[in-house]
């Protein structure tokens, strides 16, 4: 299981899910089912791919990770 307790929710069927970070990558910490604007993360947003773990939804989603801008605004 990954580090994170935060969950996201399958728009489709509202069904639980704790997204697993990239493999390797600490910088992208924060993620989101909704594409982030480029105000509010800093570099790139990394793009995951992910199916819905219910039997009878198996959407296919879009997890995007990114490094959120607010962390390096108190540096």
């Amino acid at each position: 299981m990954a580090e994170s307790q935060f969950v996201l929710e399958c728009p489709y069927c509202s069904t639980t899910f704790v997204p697993e970070p990239p493999k390797g990558d600490r910088w992208h910490s924060e993620f989101s089912l909704e594409k982030p604007m480029l105000s509010s993360s800093y570099g790139d947003v990394l793009e995951q791919k992910t199916v819905c773990r219910n039997p009878e939804c198996k959407k296919t989603l879009t997890v995007y990770w990114y490094a959120p801008m607010e962390y390096f605004n108190r540096m």
